[in-house]
């Protein structure tokens, strides 16, 4: 991973977020400012990355910070947030197993999605909007409480997301796994040896995307047949070629 987790001190951190007037350096404050109220639970801002993260289990959660592209110095200072789960190993596997996962086949994303799916349990919804996840930073005099309310969103509902995130019995059922790409979180669980809960997660999505069967058999088809991968613009056509890629022989071919 790029950079280095970075920790600092609780007064240091306020007066710099206050004080900070460029966009980039009010999200910079912000991420430090965050990275030290979550520093407890084990995350630190790598600022080179604009992410919030710590290691768990051998895999990296995420939490990072997008800059609004409307963000002007006194006027709007607006950032976005994604949460991810990454495995270091996956690359590998993927590598080796070029042939039968989505390209591109070095990436190391088990899942992730826009922050705000993951916090609707705060409100005690089972999802959240995207926009749940914005934090407005405009105004110095209340950085630090529109912080303090992310804070306590990501303690009450995103930890237990990176909980679900990162086990594969429980990412099948998960906010992480319906939110997902698919083919992503289908690549995790084979490479964990699970391809038995391949099979359930392919079934949930189903489920939870009613009217998709048809374009879901075309790509298990596809596979059978030994075709490559269906263009990727169509994620039922691929769940369905990923799904029957991982389930066949897996181990015959790379």
């Amino acid at each position: 991973m790029v950079g280095r987790l970075v920790v600092h001190t609780w007064p240091v951190v306020d007066e710099e977020l206050v004080s900070a007037r460029r966009p980039r350096d009010v999200v910079d404050a912000a991420g430090a400012w965050i990275g030290d109220a979550l520093a407890a639970d084990g995350f630190g801002w790598l600022r080179a990355v604009r992410s919030v993260q710590r290691q768990a289990g051998g895999l990296v959660q995420q939490i990072v910070l997008q800059p609004s592209s409307h963000n002007r110095a006194d006027r709007l200072i607006k950032i976005s947030t994604h949460v991810s789960v990454r495995d270091p190993g996956l690359r590998q596997w993927r590598l080796a197993h070029a042939g039968r996962v989505v390209p591109s086949s070095d990436g190391d994303v088990v899942c992730g999605h826009p922050l705000g799916y993951a916090s609707g349990r705060v409100n005690g919804h089972l999802y959240g909007d995207a926009q749940d996840g914005d934090v407005e930073l405009t105004e110095p005099s209340q950085r630090r409480a529109q912080l303090t309310r992310f804070v306590r969103m990501v303690r009450e509902a995103v930890l237990p997301w990176f909980v679900e995130a990162s086990e594969p019995s429980s990412i099948v059922t998960s906010r992480a796994g319906d939110y997902s790409l698919p083919f992503t979180v289908m690549e995790w669980l084979a490479s964990r040896d699970r391809v038995d809960l391949v099979c359930d997660y392919a079934e949930r999505y189903l489920a939870c995307n009613p009217g998709i069967e048809q374009r879901f058999r075309s790509g298990s088809s596809a596979a059978v047949g030994g075709q490559p991968i269906p263009p990727i613009n169509d994620l039922a056509v691929v769940a369905g070629w990923s799904s029957t890629m991982l389930t066949t022989n897996l181990g015959s071919a790379a």
